[in-house]
């Protein structure tokens, strides 16, 4: 069961990004969504730190093609994902996004490795999904909505492809070359020209305040994915997925927070008996499903 408590520790981290992800996007500190992919994706080239471990071996083909895809289906689906806030409130994306993808990663995962929940999981699961989605809002335009959808599913898809890789080599080395693809499949945002002038302006033109606290905010991210990774490598990829809805409540505790202080970028309305009722149904929900994954 260690998986599960590296997947929960995983997502009370990863509250905390996706609330900083907003606040960076809102705030216009990154001027668009694709910026801020681009500069996710290219510091994945940090694993380079591991080299001298003796842990990297070179990759097989399958390896390689492995973690390019995984790479692209991870870099589009952040990219949607920021897309997403930039319009949309953290509280209202985030549920739909962590059902979305537990239910990609376990269609996925049954179609690719045959793998399904047993037991308890399987009511877990469903427990954790159902809860994930009440906890919206659904406050969301159909483009908004459409983004977080295409992002779910790329995020259940890169989880998968991620536990295939984990098949195939040991887990140091398939989470190098997986990191190292993130950096080509950044290149592509630099094929158009407009990205290219958006994003080298925004680097240049950045203070040294924004480019510290994006480092901050994706060093902390690297560390949460990392944890998501071993849980993966240890566990079942769907149940792992399905855990994503433990962040929402924590994520919505953070959010009124934040949006007392900083009106102008976090905005969660509570009142009205409809709305508290649906929130406490929601975390209920999500709690006995995360119970039930342990019993």
């Amino acid at each position: 069961m260690l998986y599960l408590f590296l997947a929960l520790a995983a997502q009370v981290i990863n509250a905390l990004v996706v609330l900083a992800d907003k606040y960076l996007i809102a705030s216009k500190l990154v001027v668009k969504p694709v910026v801020y992919a681009f500069l996710v994706a290219v510091l994945s080239g940090v694993v380079v730190v591991i080299l001298p471990f003796g842990v990297v071996a070179t990759p097989t083909v399958a390896i390689i093609l492995l973690s390019l895809a995984v790479s692209f289906a991870y870099v589009f689906s952040i990219l949607f994902l920021y897309k997403s806030l930039a319009i949309s409130d953290a509280s209202d994306v985030a549920p739909i996004l962590g059902a979305v993808s537990a239910l990609s990663a376990l269609l996925f995962n049954y179609f690719f490795l045959g793998g399904h929940p047993v037991g308890n999981f399987l009511g877990g699961f469903v427990f954790l999904v159902v809860g994930a989605v009440l906890m919206s809002y659904f406050r969301f335009s159909g483009r908004s909505l459409a983004y977080v959808i295409f992002s779910g599913m790329l995020f259940g898809l890169s989880s998968v492809l991620v536990k295939m890789i984990f098949l195939e080599t040991t887990f140091w080395n398939g989470f190098f070359w997986s990191r190292m693809g993130n950096v080509v499949a950044a290149l592509i945002f630099l094929i158009p020209s407009a990205n290219r002038r958006a994003i080298f302006s925004n680097i240049i033109s950045s203070s040294f305040s924004t480019r510290f606290f994006i480092l901050a905010n994706k060093t902390l991210a690297g560390f949460a994915f990392l944890l998501i990774l071993m849980a993966i490598n240890l566990g079942e990829v769907s149940v792992v997925n399905a855990i994503g809805g433990v962040q929402f409540v924590i994520l919505i505790i953070f959010a009124l927070i934040f949006s007392k202080k900083f009106p102008n970028y976090f905005y969660e309305s509570v009142g009205g008996r409809r709305t508290i009722i649906q929130k406490v149904t929601a975390t209920l929900l999500i709690t006995f499903g995360y119970f039930l994954l342990f019993v």
